[in-house]
C-alpha cells in the first residue's frame, strides 16, 4: 500500500476546476462547483416556513415503523476474488463494495444518531456493525457534513481501515480522532490517489459545500469518486445538484459499471447541492453507467418530501429513459459480476422492498401528489 505523495497524480482537468485552497484548510474558492452560489435566496419569511413545516409537518416524512434490512453477510461479500463487483447499501451513503479482490467502504455510518440534534435513522439495527467488519482496504469520505462523516465511525476504523482517503482539508479532522497521518490521504477533484498498481481512487467534481458548524463554510472540499479496479470501474456521488460535470467525469472515466448516486434529501430551494430523482437518471447517463443503483434516501429525515418518494421517482424516470436500476432492500449483497445489462432485460435488479411500508404509510392520511419543489 503506497500513501507518499508519489501515489498521487495530477490530471490536467484539475487546471480548469481545481479549487484552490489557501493554507491547509483555508476558505475555498470555487467558481464553479459551490452549490451555495446557486441556491435559491430566502426571505426571513419563507426560512420560517420552511423551519415550521420541516420540524411541525411530518406528513409521509418518515415511515410508521422501522424499514425492513438484511444482516451483511461478510464473508460472502468479501471472498476476495479478482474479478468481482460486490455491494452491499448501508443505509444513507454508505456502501461496502468489493471490487476486484479490494474493500472499498463510503461515508460510513455505524450509529443510529448522525448528531445530538440531528435526525434517527428509520431502521432498527444497522445491517452491519463496525465490530464485524473485517480490514477495509480504503475507507473514501465525500465530505464533512454530519451524515457522510461521522466521528464515532472514524475512531472505530481507526484499526481496521488501511487508509483513508478525503477531499483537500478534511484530513485535519481524521487526525483529531485519532487518525495517524500516514494512513490519510488528501486529494483535490482530478487528483488520483493509486493504492497499488491495480486499484485507483480519483477525487471527481461535485456541486455542494462543506462545513460542521456557523463558521467553517466552505472551509474544506466536496468530491465524487470513481473508483478504478483493474476489471470494473465504480462511480460515488456524495452529495450534488445536478452539473455538467458529470458528463465529463464520464468522459475521463467512463463508462462505469455501476454508479451510486444520491437521489434524496431534495427541494426546488435547494436544487443547486441536492438532485432531484431524474436528475439522478440523467447523470447516470452522462457518466456511461451501467447499472444505477440509487443511494442517499429512506434511512434520514432530511428534507420534506415523503420518504418513498425519491426511488418512486427515480424508478418511472428510468423506465423512460431505459436505464436499469438496482433498488436492493439495506443489507443485501448484489453482484454485479453476474447482472450485466448487456445480457439482462432492464430492471432485472429492482427489489420493491419499500412498498408494504409505503402503503402503511399512505393509510394513515390521504396522499397528495407531489411536487418538484417538495
Amino acid at each position: 500500500m503506497c500513501t507518499t505523495k508519489a501515489c498521487i497524480r495530477t490530471s490536467a482537468e484539475s487546471k480548469q476546476t481545481d479549487p484552490q485552497l489557501s493554507g491547509s484548510v483555508g476558505k475555498l474558492e470555487s467558481k464553479n462547483y459551490s452549490g451555495t452560489k446557486v441556491m435559491q435566496k430566502m426571505t426571513v419569511s419563507e426560512h420560517l416556513s420552511m423551519y415550521w413545516r420541516f420540524f411541525f409537518s411530518g406528513q409521509y416524512r418518515t415511515p410508521e415503523e422501522a424499514l425492513p434490512q438484511e444482516k451483511v453477510h461478510v464473508a460472502e461479500l468479501l471472498d476476495r476474488n479478482r474479478d468481482q463487483l460486490k455491494a452491499a447499501w448501508l443505509g444513507h451513503s454508505s456502501l461496502l463494495i468489493a471490487i476486484d479482490g479490494y474493500t472499498v467502504l463510503t461515508d460510513p455510518i455505524f450509529e443510529q444518531r448522525i448528531s445530538l440534534v440531528g435526525p434517527t435513522s428509520f431502521h432498527k439495527d444497522l445491517p452491519l456493525e463496525v465490530k464485524d467488519l473485517p480490514h477495509v482496504d480504503v475507507v473514501i469520505i465525500s465530505h464533512d457534513h454530519y451524515d457522510h462523516l461521522n466521528a464515532y465511525s472514524i475512531r472505530k476504523l481507526a484499526d481496521k481501515a488501511g487508509v483513508f482517503v478525503v477531499p483537500s482539508g478534511v484530513g485535519a479532522r481524521l487526525a483529531e480522532w485519532g487518525i495517524t497521518k500516514e494512513k490519510i490521504v488528501e486529494l483535490n477533484w482530478w487528483q488520483e490517489y493509486a493504492l497499488d498498481e491495480h486499484l485507483t481512487i480519483a477525487a471527481t467534481p461535485a456541486q455542494h459545500f462543506s462545513g460542521r458548524g456557523l463558521t467553517d463554510r466552505n472551509s474544506t472540499l466536496w468530491a465524487s469518486w470513481a473508483i478504478l479496479g483493474p476489471n470494473h470501474r465504480v462511480f460515488f456521488s456524495g452529495d450534488s445538484g445536478y452539473f455538467d460535470g458529470f458528463k465529463q467525469i464520464g468522459g475521463k472515466y467512463g463508462p462505469f459499471d455501476t454508479t451510486f448516486i444520491e437521489c434524496g434529501a431534495y427541494n426546488e430551494k435547494w436544487s443547486g447541492i441536492h438532485m432531484f430523482p431524474e436528475q439522478t437518471v440523467q447523470a447516470h447517463r452522462d457518466l456511461g453507467g451501467k447499472i444505477l443503483q440509487p443511494i442517499h434516501w429512506a434511512t434520514f429525515n432530511l428534507s420534506l418530501h415523503p420518504w418513498y418518494e425519491p426511488v418512486e421517482r427515480l424508478i418511472a424516470a428510468a423506465g423512460s429513459a431505459g436505464v436499469t436500476t438496482s433498488t436492493p432492500v439495506m443489507g443485501k449483497i448484489v453482484d454485479y459480476t453476474v447482472f450485466q445489462p448487456t445480457f439482462q432485460p432492464a430492471f432485472q435488479l429492482q427489489d420493491h422492498w419499500w412498498k408494504p411500508a409505503m402503503a402503511r404509510s399512505l393509510r394513515r392520511v390521504k396522499p397528495q401528489l407531489a411536487t418538484a419543489g417538495r
